[in-house]
């Protein structure tokens, strides 16, 4: 049986590949279509300790282990890029093992060629996304 890491990497290579038959206008477009999907986040949780910094937009996630010692992930954000990235991400950890998302890195989101479409500043941002979601794992 194949070890979850590699199954997360899997899903991480297979969204990109399913994106990467957009043109870079296009695949913005998906991105800002997905954070229409994306409920939002209750007042209470939209504090400083659930801010990712470095984000050019607020952009807030929680999240906590469940029972089955899987990780279960919600987010909120102003821009509905910002929102549409972290749905994207957040949607390849949501119910994936504790101990498997905590040992991701941000080299192992690269095939899904977002990193390339953000400015700078985003760029930073998404890092900061990453480390805060392998962050949570590791300390839940």
């Amino acid at each position: 049986m194949k070890n979850t890491l590699r199954m997360i990497l899997d899903k991480i290579t297979s969204k990109g590949e399913e994106m990467s038959v957009l043109e870079g206008h296009d695949r913005l477009q998906y991105i800002i279509d997905e954070a229409r999907h994306v409920p939002p986040l209750d007042a209470e949780h939209k504090t400083e300790d659930n801010k990712i910094r470095g984000c050019i937009s607020n952009l807030w996630v929680t999240g906590k282990v469940q029972n089955d010692g899987t990780m279960s992930y919600q987010h909120d954000a102003d821009s509905h890029m910002t929102k549409g990235t972290a749905k994207v991400i957040l949607d390849i950890v949501n119910g994936e093992q504790k101990s498997e998302v905590a040992n991701l890195q941000l080299k192992d989101f690269e095939p899904l060629g977002i990193k390339g479409l953000l400015t700078m500043q985003r760029q930073v941002g998404f890092g900061s996304l990453i480390e805060r979601v392998v962050r949570i794992a590791n300390d839940e």
